[in-house]
């Protein structure tokens, strides 16, 4: 069914719907109408038919003396003969039972004595109100009726009682009939009319529905991709015309755009397949990157290896540098007792023999800047052969003090314990040097060999001893020794002291280098992480460019179904 047929049965079909509300609404009101006037006439009559009867005759049947029965029944026979409209007329009670009947109401079968239909509220109305009352339309015995009640009252007065009731039945289905006749006009000429609008409706619709028809044509032209759709415009104000103006704009709005899409889609794919070839150069830098990121962490990771494992030593040359300091203290103790020892001897020998010497002596050792632990190293070496010299010189020196003081004899026998005390701490100072040579020798073996004995060593003896000579002569060249022994003990300590000083600096800068290059294997690491991410994010770019060059192509396919030129 197409559309204009579509609108054409709606509102035939409401027109139809209206007309037949309308319809049935004036039935409604004329049948209400005819049946209030029936009802007027029927209680009219019924009130004028009750001065037609003697209220003593009523008065008696009511009582049951039905003397005068066939009397009122003649009379009510003649009324229904002169009434021919009214159905049936009878005499009732005002408890419902009929005291006089006319042959209508016979031929059904009622006789007086018999109960009839009473509303309970019309006798209570015709009680209160005591005037004519009619029914609505009702049932019984099988048939439609609409009753009138007229009473009846006593001697005719309406102040009196009411002693029994005037009722004419009216065939209620004459209400109807008449109902029909009065809207068979009106009906007929509302058809006619109804027809009429039917058949205008239908070609206006039609008149109306045209353009929108060929509206549709184009549009299925439209949708089969065919966008050199020529419309002509209509210039109307109504909703068509309206409708017509936008389809020829979003045609040729349509054809605009698919224009572009396509050069759109074109200049897509091409630069979709140079951003692919980029995203292939990229990928095979971000694997050589990748890789040269490898290396570097794995370079790292064995350099931290490396410097972990120098540290070790480092510290372990530490402690052993502290050992060093340690035994130069004794050393010092001990130098500085034979210095005690040798001042003691010389104050002898000044006091005991006056025409001995002074023997003076002056060594002149190596001062060596300490800068970095091997140069540290070498001068300690080149102090101990200094100072192991030195106490070789002085143990020799006190041997011949020895020598000497047995030769003064008895004088000079406090100067041989003296000789003696100073060549046993000669041994000792000899001793002890050995043992500090042993350990730089230990710790020169530790930094590969990076300390060496020392470089310098000058030796000055400016003027000469007569040690034969005079024992006084030797203690003095003792005492000398002794105080560059002391001296010399002294740089030794010292230089150890500042070795350990810049040793525990190495370590703590050791630590620190072997913390950032912790740092810097983790920082590589990471590196590497983030090339293989990166590598993998341009395999992604490869792939996305990869695919919207294929949505490119597809959508060049797709659009080259429209036909815009």
């Amino acid at each position: 069914m197409s559309f204009a047929q579509k609108i054409t049965s709606v509102l035939i079909g409401l027109l139809l719907l209206v007309g037949s509300l309308i319809g049935i609404f004036a039935y409604q009101t004329s049948y209400r109408e005819v049946e209030t006037s029936v009802g007027i006439e029927t209680v009219g009559c019924a009130n004028i038919t009750t001065g037609l009867v003697d209220p003593e005759a009523v008065s008696r049947l009511a009582s049951g003396d039905r003397s005068g029965l066939a009397e009122l029944e003649e009379q009510l026979n003649w009324t229904v003969e002169h009434k021919s409209l009214f159905k049936e007329v009878f005499l009732m009670s005002l408890d419902g039972t009929i005291l006089a009947a006319d042959q209508n109401l016979k031929s059904r079968g009622y006789q007086a004595g018999d109960a009839f239909y009473f509303n309970e509220q019309d006798r209570n109305m015709i009680l209160e109100m005591k005037h004519p009352v009619y029914t609505k339309v009702y049932s019984y015995d099988g048939v439609k009726l609409l009753t009138g009640y007229g009473p009846i009252f006593k001697n005719h007065d309406p102040n009196e009682e009411i002693i029994g009731l005037m009722v004419i039945n009216f065939d209620a289905s004459i209400i109807g009939e008449r109902t029909r006749d009065i809207l068979l006009l009106p009906f007929i000429i509302g058809i006619v009319v109804l027809l009429a609008a039917v058949v205008f409706v239908y070609f206006f619709i039609h008149r109306m529905i045209r353009p929108l028809e060929t509206l549709s044509r184009q549009v299925e032209r439209v949708a089969e991709g065919d966008l050199t759709v020529q419309t002509n415009v209509r210039q109307g104000k109504d909703e068509i015309g309206k409708l017509t103006q936008n389809f020829a704009k979003m045609v040729s709005s349509l054809r605009e755009l698919i224009t572009e899409v396509n050069g759109t889609s074109m200049h897509v794919a091409s630069s979709s397949e140079q951003l692919s070839a980029s995203a292939q150069q990229i990928g095979k830098a971000g694997e050589h990157a990748a890789e040269i990121t490898q290396s570097l962490a794995d370079g790292s990771e064995r350099q931290l290896t490396n410097l972990e494992t120098g540290a070790t030593m480092l510290h372990d040359m530490s402690e052993r540098i502290g050992q060093i300091a340690r035994h130069a203290e004794g050393v010092l103790a001990s130098a500085q007792q034979v210095s005690d020892a040798s001042n003691q001897g010389e104050q002898a020998i000044q006091s005991s023999v006056a025409q001995m010497s002074t023997m003076e002596a002056k060594i002149i050792h190596l001062s060596a800047i300490v800068e970095e632990l091997g140069s540290r190293s070498k001068e300690v070496q080149s102090i101990l052969d200094i100072m192991t010299d030195i106490a070789a010189e002085t143990n020799l020196l006190a041997l011949n003090a020895s020598i000497e003081a047995a030769r003064a004899g008895e004088y000079g026998s406090g100067f041989a314990v003296v000789a003696s005390s100073v060549r046993k701490l000669a041994e000792r100072s000899a001793a002890s040097a050995q043992q500090i040579s042993e350990l730089i020798t230990h710790i020169v073996g530790q930094v590969e060999l990076t300390s060496s004995a020392m470089d310098e060593t000058v030796r000055e003896t400016k003027r000469g001893v007569e040690l034969v000579s005079s024992a006084g002569a030797s203690f003095s060249d003792i005492a000398a020794s002794t105080e560059i022994t002391a001296a010399s003990i002294a740089d030794i300590s010292e230089a150890v002291r500042l070795l350990s000083n810049n040793s525990q600096r190495l370590v703590k800068s050791i630590d620190d280098i072997v913390k950032f290059a912790g740092q810097t294997a983790v920082s590589a690491q990471e590196m590497s992480s983030f090339s293989q991410q990166q590598l993998a994010a341009m395999e992604e770019v490869d792939a996305s460019a990869s695919f919207l060059s294929s949505l490119a192509e597809r959508l060049h396919s797709m659009i080259e179904r429209f036909k815009v030129m």
